[in-house]
């Protein structure tokens, strides 16, 4: 904890000039509040084992007192009576005692205690790298918004020059006779209508990179107008499963090593370890205590004396406090298995969730890929059409809107198969910094 604290100061003071993924990860890693207070209750889970330790031990305590009588009270010990040797009486009786106390037997109930708080230690842990994992996939799809919004807007940039450009040659053609007027209008409409999706996209910009900062814990001048590369999956990333063994394997290691099956597991073994507590407490506990204690006058004469004991203790009646508590406790363990059984279901569909949109994505890639080649190839030749007069404007304008929707398509489907990719990972509880260094790579 404290290793975090320092790391999460030292990167307070030395906030990055020019952001990278990895500078934005390690700061979100150690700073961002869910990943904070995971880490606490982790802290939290530690001393709660520890606490549950603790009662295995037995109990050393130190009294102290000084009472004060109206009638003058028997100041020492009075094992019989010898009338040569009288009691001693005063007003003031001053006593200490150095004790004791163990439970010797409890029939598992602490035990079980113990073992409960270690699963929820386990469960805490889990719960910590189900946070970690989250927040980085955060991070990298923040980044990839931003990635995102700004290569679209620079297409924006590059559809509304191309029209400023057609716009001011049609309106010579209308000022000498060799357009009409219905030219001019459509093709300054058309500038409108990009210059309306150049500003919006301008606010699609800004919000991610106020989210990317955010996430990072920068100020958002580190990000806005700072180069952010691109991102891309490597050659030797898995491809999506085609077979429905290969299927079948990564939704058998999703359920038994994704941080939140992990998490509900231990909360499973910890309700079965609080069932075995609730019925100990059907049985007696056996006490062993001794102590020894010193008594006298407020001047002196102070007499000790030792006591050893042997207890059992088994409440007769508890008004049915026991048979709830073990309601309680089996309930508990009940609502953890049916949840367990959710999320075991749930990582199962988010498998299947995963592997289609990877499938999906890498198939528009290629597509739209070659879409755009044509695409822009096709808007260079109407433009050299319309230049030379042999073609029309409604064809120019109808091209490169087509490559504006090709280039903006091409874009979201490169960073929708990353995003599926990183989810996978995810559930497969495989995401970290080392994952990102082998699978992701930057692009120009």
């Amino acid at each position: 904890m404290m290793f975090a604290l320092l790391v999460a100061t030292a990167l307070q003071a030395q906030v990055p000039e020019q952001l990278t993924l990895a500078a934005a990860v390690d700061r979100a890693l150690a700073t961002y509040p869910t990943v904070a207070a995971a880490r606490a209750l982790v802290d939290r889970s530690a001393a709660d084992a520890g606490e549950a330790r603790s009662a295995r031990l037995p109990r050393v305590m130190l009294d102290a007192s000084l009472n004060r009588f109206e009638e003058p009270m028997v100041v020492a010990p009075l094992h019989g009576f010898d009338p040569a040797n009288p009691p001693q009486f005063d007003r003031a009786l001053v006593q200490s005692s150095v004790g004791l106390s163990w439970t010797a037997l409890d029939f598992g109930a602490r035990s079980a205690r113990v073992r409960a708080q270690l699963a929820l230690g386990d469960a805490a842990d889990a719960a910590l790298t189900s946070a970690e994992q989250q927040i980085l996939a955060r991070v990298v799809n923040a980044w990839l918004a931003v990635v995102s919004a700004r290569d679209v807007l620079a297409a924006e940039a590059q559809r509304l020059a191309a029209l400023a450009s057609v716009a001011e040659r049609t309106r010579q053609l209308y000022a000498t006779g060799k357009a009409a007027r219905v030219d001019v209008l459509r093709v300054e409409a058309e500038l409108l209508r990009a210059e309306a999706d150049r500003l919006a996209g301008g606010s699609r910009v800004d919000v991610a990179e106020r989210e990317l900062a955010q996430l990072a814990q920068v100020p958002v001048d580190v990000v806005r107008g700072q180069p952010l590369a691109a991102l891309r999956l490597v050659a030797t990333t898995a491809a999506a499963a085609t077979t429905e063994a290969a299927r079948g394997r990564l939704v058998e290691r999703a359920q038994t090593s994704s941080p939140d099956v992990v998490q509900l597991e231990q909360r499973v073994a910890a309700g079965a370890a609080g069932v075995a507590a609730a019925r100990a407490a059907w049985f007696p506990e056996v006490r062993v205590s001794g102590a020894f204690i010193d008594r006298g006058r407020w001047w002196g004469d102070f007499e000790g004396e030792w006591q050893f004991g042997l207890a059992l203790s088994y409440p007769l009646y508890a008004g049915g406090g026991r048979r709830h508590a073990v309601a309680r406790a089996t309930a508990d363990e009940r609502a953890a298995s049916e949840q367990l059984r959710a999320t075991r279901l749930n990582v199962e569909a988010g498998v299947d969730r995963a592997l289609a949109a990877l499938r999906e994505a890498g198939a528009r890639v290629v597509a739209l890929e070659s879409a755009v080649a044509q695409s822009a190839e096709v808007t260079r030749i109407e433009r050299l059409s319309l230049d030379v007069g042999s073609g029309t404007q409604t064809d120019y304008l109808a091209a490169e809107a087509t490559l504006l929707a090709a280039r903006a398509s091409l874009i979201q489907a490169t960073h929708a198969e990353i995003a599926a990719r990183l989810e996978l990972a995810r559930l497969l509880g495989e995401l970290s910094r080392g994952w990102l260094a082998a699978n992701l790579e930057s692009g120009s």
